[in-house]
């Protein structure tokens, strides 16, 4: 099964997220590995960048990030960006995300254990068609992190939006359902992060 990456990167000390530079390195990247990576800065922290990318497989990605090659392909961003975390989850292809939308909102679900897990597929399945219908004509990703340590339950869901009041809105007038609202009782954490492509 494809894979999606979701790699969060900071930029260093003088690096400018729009610089000729960055843009050209990270493409460099792209063409070699060949992930039809797309480039994401993030709008709340513009020292964040993140990496999203298409692998054939969870172990083809591990199989890279273990080789000699790694430091090689990677090592001309060194000097630009400084590593922050990385997860994966699948995904049948790049077109599935909201690419077209002005901005994206990167959800990470931390989810508790046991019946919460099947508690908030169910919520979710029930009102995906609202999160849909709100988000159009932009398209909804979602799913669970195939690499959480073992017990770790993560699920994310990547929706895109006009601006980021857009979507801020839509969660305001969701808490007005009972239990589209209750979803949160399932949540040990949640992280939110809007974020604009870097190549327009």
């Amino acid at each position: 099964m494809p894979i999606l990456e979701v790699c969060q990167l900071r930029l260093k000390d003088g690096v400018s997220a729009t610089g000729e530079s960055l843009l050209k390195n990270l493409s460099t990247v792209r063409s070699i590995l060949k992930t039809n990576s797309q480039f994401y800065h993030c709008i709340e922290d513009p020292s964040l960048l993140y990496i999203l990318g298409m692998w054939p497989s969870l172990k083809t990605h591990q199989k890279f990030l273990a080789s000699p090659e790694k430091k090689t392909i990677l090592g001309i961003q060194d000097d630009q960006l400084e590593f922050q975390w990385m997860l994966h989850m699948e995904l049948d292809s790049m077109s599935s995300l909201p690419l077209d939308a002005p901005v994206m909102a990167i959800a990470r679900l931390f989810i508790k254990g046991g019946e919460h897990v099947e508690e908030y597929n169910q919520i979710i399945r029930n009102h995906r068609s609202t999160i849909v219908e709100a988000t159009q004509p932009y398209k909804v990703a979602d799913g669970w992190r195939c690499d959480s340590e073992p017990g770790k339950h993560e699920a994310l869901m990547f929706t895109g939006w006009n601006a980021v009041d857009s979507h801020k809105a839509f969660i305001v007038k969701a808490r007005e359902n009972a239990e589209y609202a209750s979803v949160r009782e399932n949540y040990e954490g949640i992280e939110v992060r809007y974020a604009r492509n870097l190549e327009g």
